[in-house]
């Protein structure tokens, strides 16, 4: 294969992933050297041999920075409190085998959530995205759209309430949502999982 054409390749179909992958990977690996794992992700893709055989980039892309970190944990054996806080959140991460139904599915939902967030007011639409998907802070939101942060911070919360009450219960329990351990505990406990 040639260089350029994995170049190329990167360019088109990683690179536009990587704001992603930094913002997942600070919310994971809070103790993980970013910058240090991305390098380490793009020279493992750049030792590739060919990359036809890889439908998803983007998610070959969280794989890969996934296991970087995984083997730097592994490496330093003595794993920080907060490197390891990191390993529950490998659950929000893409999967490294999905069955073809599985995949279909996800994307199923994916424009799913696409055509609900689409369906926001304007502004609300536009902090949501900011905030939610490219992971941009409130307060530099605020900042760009020349509003305060509770317009931001109120936005957002409607924007999600209003696209949480238009799924089904079904659809609902497929979201990777995280419940605080709180309510965890008291959901068991009401449950009668706990004496």
């Amino acid at each position: 294969m040639h260089s350029d054409q994995l170049i190329a390749w990167v360019g088109r179909h990683v690179l536009p992933h990587e704001r992603q992958v930094r913002v997942w990977l600070r919310a994971a690996f809070p103790a993980a050297d970013i910058d240090d794992v991305v390098q380490e992700t793009y020279c493992r893709l750049a030792g590739l041999d060919a990359f036809d055989h890889i439908s998803d980039p983007r998610s070959y892309f969280f794989r890969t920075a996934r296991n970087v970190v995984l083997e730097q944990i592994r490496r330093d054996r003595v794993v920080r409190i907060e490197a390891a806080s990191g390993l529950a959140d490998l659950e929000s991460a893409p999967e490294t085998a999905c069955s073809p139904e599985e995949i279909v599915a996800d994307r199923h939902m994916l424009a799913r959530i696409e055509r609900l967030i689409d369906a926001l007011p304007e502004r609300a639409r536009q902090i949501f995205r900011l905030r939610k998907i490219d992971g941009i802070a409130q307060r530099d939101i605020a900042t760009q759209l020349r509003v305060s942060e509770t317009v931001v911070e109120n936005d957002i919360a409607r924007g999600l309430r209003r696209i949480l009450d238009q799924l089904t219960d079904e659809e609902k329990a497929e979201l990777p949502i995280r419940r605080p351990r709180g309510v965890a505990r008291r959901a068991r406990r009401d449950a009668g999982g706990w004496r």
